[in-house]
């Protein structure tokens, strides 16, 4: 089984630095009719069972161009997807790394979180701030892990069962704090199966780039 991860779903700006992280919604919606079409069924966290036909979709930072550009493709194609948002910067945009990606990217509200729970989309905690995890006090990381999950639910009065590792960064005492936390699983960014996952709590991502053709992206999740 593979977990593809999505960063934004929509045409770059042109000041734009990395845009290999745009996926435009024309290819994305080829991405999801070939999935459907050659019999792939996504799933959600609680739903896995490591069938080669299964396929998770993530998307990382909650960006507003899901519900714009992504959701309705997702919805035409009945398709599932887990979506990990960054808590303390609902509505905002990404502080985080604004300025080495020289271009501001609009986070998604309370309101439009709340209605992707309601059309049956996961949603998982990229923690409050969107640090590096292992590069700050233990105490700070706890809280980012654990206050991220209880705020979420707190506000969408769901169960938050899914992590996901800012930068991909975590090592054997943060991967302890997310599960101490009370999380079921956490994505990395390395690349590779479900299977060849070390554990539930370091799964492996392939990443979907925009300049990926229909090829290449069915070549990523065939291999």
């Amino acid at each position: 089984m593979k977990v593809l991860t999505y960063h934004n779903i929509d045409y770059p700006p042109e000041n734009a630095k990395l845009k290999s992280l745009y996926v435009n919604p024309n290819k994305f919606e080829s991405q999801i009719k070939l999935l459907k079409k050659l019999g792939f069924q996504t799933v959600l966290s609680d739903e896995i069972n490591k069938s080669k036909k299964n396929i998770i979709l993530t998307f990382d930072d909650g960006y507003r161009d899901f519900v714009r550009n992504a959701y309705p493709i997702l919805k035409k194609y009945n398709a599932k997807a887990i979506i990990f948002v960054v808590v303390g910067l609902t509505g905002k945009y990404n502080l985080w790394d604004w300025e080495k990606l020289n271009v501001k990217k609009p986070l998604m509200d309370w309101e439009e979180i709340k209605f992707l729970v309601s059309e049956g989309f996961e949603i998982g905690s990229h923690t409050i701030t969107h640090p590096y995890l292992t590069k700050i006090p233990e105490k700070t990381a706890k809280a980012e892990i654990e206050d991220s999950k209880k705020i979420l639910e707190d506000k969408l009065g769901v169960e938050i069962k899914t992590f996901c590792y800012p930068y991909g960064d975590y090592n054997e005492r943060i991967k302890d704090l997310v599960a101490d936390a009370g999380y079921k699983m956490a994505f990395t960014t390395q690349e590779g199966s479900y299977e060849e996952s070390k554990d539930i709590y370091q799964i492996k991502r392939i990443t979907v780039f925009g300049h990926y053709l229909l090829p290449q992206f069915l070549w990523k999740f065939l291999v």
